[in-house]
């Protein structure tokens, strides 16, 4: 009986021992929101413009904090001739460049969810009425793999937010969608 209570009574100092070495994570103290990685990739969007389907190409780079924020810059460009047929057969191209930011959601789990935010500066091209700058912001949520550690392979959606375009035969909404 005697043997049995020292081992109990040992067995609970061992675990409070245990329980108060463990660090409490806190938002902005032991999480270590320092920097974490390099990050640059390759992306492709399959979306529509004016009814049109169509397929972006972009890139993006940014730097990783805390193994969890992403903060970087991106770039897409329309890759599909499109032509609208408003009446002059007119050819259209599209390119935007921005700012993204990132947030991954448990980024140590193998899959793990993310979201998104790019907005930026954006050029449509439209033939015979020239070059409009416009404004854009794409919204979207996905889901990440991590395959190695330096490697990540990701699904996601999301919505184009097109504003300020100033052609007669376009309009915002002819320019935002899914993809």
């Amino acid at each position: 009986m005697r043997t049995k209570s020292c081992f109990l009574a040992l067995a609970f100092l061992l675990l409070n021992t245990i329980v108060y070495a463990q660090r409490e994570e806190t938002v902005l103290g032991s999480r270590g929101w320092g920097l974490s990685g390099l990050w640059g990739g390759y992306t492709h969007h399959y979306t529509d413009y004016n009814g049109t389907d169509a397929f972006n190409r972009g890139g993006f780079f940014g730097f990783e904090f805390g193994k969890s924020l992403f903060v970087g810059w991106t770039h897409y460009s329309l890759r599909d001739d499109i032509v609208l047929d408003k009446g002059d057969n007119q050819r259209f191209d599209f390119r935007f460049n921005g700012g993204k930011i990132g947030y991954a959601f448990v980024p140590y789990k193998a899959v793990h969810p993310m979201i998104n935010v790019e907005l930026g500066r954006g050029r449509a091209k439209l033939a015979g009425e020239g070059n409009d700058n416009i404004f854009v912001i794409q919204p979207s949520v996905g889901v990440e793999v991590n395959v190695f550690r330096w490697f990540r392979l990701g699904l996601e959606g999301g919505y184009r937010f097109a504003r300020n375009v100033d052609y007669v035969a376009l309009n915002d909404s002819d320019l935002s969608s899914p993809y």
